[in-house]
């Protein structure tokens, strides 16, 4: 049943009465489900986009996609996009140091290993590609191989259903710029200045330690800056270099409904703040 259609999705929903129980019975995962739903329920056009932070696979903070998969459904989302650094690339790094854990090839099983359990929650996504997952092609170009010679992103970490876009690529949606963050302003409220200077509200990740949104307005717009923290386990080694920093990650994802009302949503980490 996985080419149903929007219509008879919201069909299927009617007679079984959730979400949940439409989606198993069509055989589709829920997001994948609540996706094509959106198409039939949703007159207006406009998204409710879930954001996924940096997640630096192999060193996902477990539990990370489970509090993605709670915020989807509290807010209703139909829309996912990773804001980038899908994974981290240590074993290539242009700052690797004596804790980097593993070669290349181990690293990249690692990751795509734990990047299943994320890809299988979300089968559907758009991804900005960041300056982390953009490495190989960074270290390819320094030698001279040349981008055709490489596999896309898609291929090289078996998501079919995402869709990656170019390092530096702005995506849009319902008017609002969603981006890495490793261009443009910096600092603290990164995404709200990128906001300012683009008149155009922003989303945007790499920054580990900034989790927040921040609206400006005047007489002609109202627009917003959302920095979505990050979904890292700061205590892997990948991640030790933050330990000379006084500002820690904040785990936590975004929220953007129908292009004006931004979420910063911080995971619950128990007595732990990082």
């Amino acid at each position: 049943m996985s080419d149903m259609t929007p219509n008879e999705c919201a069909q299927l929903v009617n007679e079984l009465g959730t979400i949940k129980a439409a989606a198993e019975e069509a055989g589709m995962a829920y997001s994948t489900f609540r996706h094509r739903l959106s198409k039939a329920d949703n007159p207006t056009g406009k998204n409710r986009v879930l954001i996924i932070g940096d997640t630096h696979c192999p060193v996902m903070l477990d539990g990370y996609v489970e509090f993605l998969q709670e915020t989807y459904e509290r807010y209703d989302c139909d829309r996912v996009v990773h804001i980038g650094d899908v994974v981290d690339w240590a074993a290539i790094s242009y700052h690797r140091t004596p804790l980097t854990p593993q070669t290349p090839e181990e690293e990249y099983h690692a990751a795509k290993e734990q990047l299943r359990h994320l890809v299988d929650a979300f089968p559907v996504a758009q991804v900005t590609l960041g300056n982390h997952g953009a490495l190989p092609w960074r270290r390819a170009e320094e030698v001279g191989i040349f981008p055709e010679l490489l596999k896309d992103p898609a291929a090289m970490w078996d998501t079919p259903g995402w869709e990656w876009r170019p390092r530096y690529d702005d995506l849009e949606i319902d008017g609002v710029i969603y981006r890495h963050g490793d261009k443009a302003k910096g600092g603290q409220q990164a995404a709200f200045k990128n906001a300012m200077a683009e008149f155009r509200s922003v989303v945007q990740g790499h920054h580990h330690s900034q989790l927040g949104a921040w609206y400006h307005a005047n007489s002609n717009i109202r627009v917003f800056g959302l920095q979505t923290g990050c979904g890292v386990d700061a205590h892997s080694a990948a991640m030790a270099y933050g330990i000379v920093y006084s500002a820690k990650p904040i785990v936590g994802c975004g929220v953007v409904l129908e292009g004006a009302e931004a979420h910063a949503v911080p995971m619950d980490l128990g007595s732990r703040y990082f």
